[in-house]
């Protein structure tokens, strides 16, 4: 699917964000594949009577069909990250949102995974009239965010239906995905993340997730209010299947990039690499690194988290390093979880940005 520009001043996906979100109502018989969508006359008459006939959809193969409404008031809950992501963010969103430039023209994530920052800077209204870029190499996941965007309604009638059981479990992992439709296969995606063990997403050479049940005693399969928080964050977004390598071409100067790789490992037998089933080694750390470089002397906001090892100072040197503490609770041995120390990576404007509100602060603090 194409996304609209975001070298452009004005693009078509901005207003889209502030709308009330639709998707298809749908029910769901006893066997996964015979997904029936529900849409009558009668119901988009109700719609239409409240207004809603003035409502516009842009670029409807990416955003979504302006036929599709969802006839139920939903509770307004906070947009969160809805999937749990090996290395996710919201630990350390404090750091990340005290160093988002105070000024910027587009937002963009290379890297989105649970979308952590991206969800928490919608809900603080700081991405209002600014186009948005989320992408990932990850196809089920894009997939899945896409589905959650635009037919959300139809997910969650599915999800309802699955089974925090291993047997299922099994069943739906083994599901040939060349078989099921785009809504199928983001509820077999958010099933194995929130019952697979500590919701590892890994994949074999061969491109099959292969991380066993996680025999949780409970397991919140589906959680309709944040799938539909996330489903209204992300209208009018655009989600795109692509390798960091084209943020360079997407991106334009005053723009903002956050990006979040898999981590260069802190031990030989560390398992944070598991980007795709080719693995993220340090062949591209260091292409990624020439990336941002490349983006910083362009004139690009760039943030970019890591871990805090040998490999990282040696490849962000020349750029605006700070090491904070983050909380990290997926790992083989219990003495090894807790607050470990992470890079955060500025280049660009934003570099200049935070040296000068560091310089601030020293002044003020002297001055006291």
């Amino acid at each position: 699917m194409g996304c609209v520009s975001l070298s452009a001043d004005v693009t078509h996906g901005f207003g889209a964000r502030t709308l009330p979100h639709s998707a298809p109502v749908a029910t769901y018989s006893a066997r996964l594949g015979s997904l029936l969508v529900e849409q009558t006359d009668a119901v988009v008459r109700s719609e239409l009577s409240r207004g809603d006939s003035d409502l516009i959809y842009p670029i409807a193969d990416e955003i979504g069909d302006a036929s599709e409404l969802v006839t139920q008031p939903t509770v307004l809950s906070p947009a969160r990250p809805f999937l749990k992501w090996a290395g996710g963010k919201r630990q350390l969103l404090p750091d990340l949102l005290h160093r988002v430039p105070e000024r910027f023209r587009h937002y963009h994530e290379p890297f989105v995974g649970g979308g952590a920052l991206f969800f928490a800077l919608t809900e603080q209204n700081r991405l209002d009239g600014r186009a948005v870029r989320l992408t990932d190499i990850n196809a089920e996941l894009i997939n899945t965010y896409r589905v959650v965007r635009d037919r959300v309604e139809t997910l969650i009638s599915l999800l309802s239906t699955f089974q925090n059981d291993e047997g299922f479990y099994y069943h739906i992992r083994a599901l040939d995905l060349g078989q099921l439709d785009p809504v199928q296969r983001a509820a077999r995606f958010v099933f194995l993340n929130k019952t697979c063990f500590n919701g590892l997403f890994r994949e074999n050479r061969k491109g099959q997730f292969n991380v066993p049940f996680g025999h949780y005693k409970q397991a919140q399969i589906c959680a309709p209010n944040d799938l539909r928080a996330a489903s209204r964050a992300l209208r009018g977004v655009c989600l795109e299947v692509a390798s960091f390598a084209d943020i360079e071409a997407a991106s334009q100067p005053g723009d903002f990039v956050y990006c979040d790789p898999p981590y260069a490992p802190v031990s030989r037998t560390a398992s944070f690499t598991a980007y795709n089933g080719g693995g993220f080694g340090d062949a591209d750390q260091q292409r990624l690194a020439d990336v941002v470089s490349a983006l910083g002397q362009r004139g690009v906001h760039v943030l970019l988290s890591n871990s805090a090892v040998p490999l990282t100072y040696s490849l962000y040197r020349e750029h605006h390093v700070e090491e904070v503490l983050a909380r990290r609770a997926i790992n083989s041995r219990g003495d090894r979880r807790g607050r470990v120390p992470e890079l955060l990576v500025a280049a660009g404007p934003l570099a200049s940005e935070l040296l000068a509100r560091r310089q601030d602060a020293t002044r003020s603090a002297a001055a006291k």
